[in-house]
């Protein structure tokens, strides 16, 4: 059933996230079969990293409001008001330890306030690492990279939807949004297997500080050593896979999403 209650002729179960996730928000005084919609809707105070849901602010309405404050300050957007593209995905075929894929990419803006809103209205920079099967040494690779799942970079922190297990998260707190203009480490894997040394590690820095950039540089590093006295052979293929979340939904003014390019390929 929809809410029936519409924003410019579209119904609000298409603008907020539905079915709730979460604690609900204090009633809004907006019903549906004389149920308050805060029941209905998951409450932007309380998205969570495990939900997915966090940083999913949309635009203001600028006609639905409660008590002056407009929902979209009250309740998170819908998954689907985000456009999820896959700009870059260079990879790596048949190495040979010990060695270093490094994988450079920028993030531009047309202006400071095109980032600022960006990632203000749910924007998101989503990395992938993966290797293929192959040899043992491929499948222990992978292993680490399955513990990332995916690196996940929002306004102003960072998460993965991985297990863990040797992956830790620096700087948690530093997002596209406050990021300054130090190369500041924000992952750092560690292969959790016969392979301890190898390590996976991303980067971050801004061309100015925050609140004046338009430019993000993300440096991926991913170092293969050689276990005991052979050399390791990896038959499998490193893919980095970059992905890139804007919001474009039913509510202005929608984001255009940055220009993402790769500078050093693995």
């Amino acid at each position: 059933m929809t809410a029936n209650i519409q924003y410019k002729t579209t119904d609000l179960d298409s603008i907020f996230e539905t079915p709730k996730q979460g604690t609900a928000a204090s009633n809004v005084n907006y019903q549906v079969a004389g149920v308050d919609i805060a029941g209905r809707y998951t409450a932007l105070a309380n998205v969570t990293t495990g939900n997915g849901n966090i940083a999913a602010r949309i635009p203001a309405t600028g006609v639905l409001t409660s008590a002056g404050t407009d929902l979209s300050s009250i309740f998170a957007g819908a998954p689907a008001q985000y456009s999820l593209t896959t700009p870059l995905a260079p990879t790596h075929a048949g190495f040979t330890s010990p060695t270093t894929l490094t994988h450079t990419f920028t993030i531009t803006f047309a202006s400071a306030a095109a980032l600022t809103n960006y990632f203000n209205y749910g924007g998101r920079i989503i990395i992938g690492p993966s290797q293929s099967a192959g040899t043992a040494a491929d499948t222990n690779l992978a292993a680490m990279f399955t513990a990332v799942g995916t690196f996940i970079i929002y306004d102003v922190g960072n998460y993965i939807t991985g297990a863990g297990g040797g992956v830790v998260l620096n700087n948690a707190a530093i997002g596209g949004s406050n990021i300054g203009t130090t190369q500041t480490t924000i992952l750092t894997g560690t292969e959790a297997s016969t392979y301890t040394s190898n390590t996976y590690v991303v980067k971050i820095q801004a061309n100015a500080a925050a609140g004046s950039a338009t430019v993000l540089t993300v440096n991926i590093v991913l170092s293969i050593v050689t276990h005991g006295t052979i050399s390791d052979t990896y038959t499998g293929t490193y893919t980095s896979t970059i992905q890139q979340r804007n919001y474009s939904g039913f509510v202005t003014p929608t984001q255009t999403a940055p220009t993402l390019a790769t500078t050093v390929a693995p």
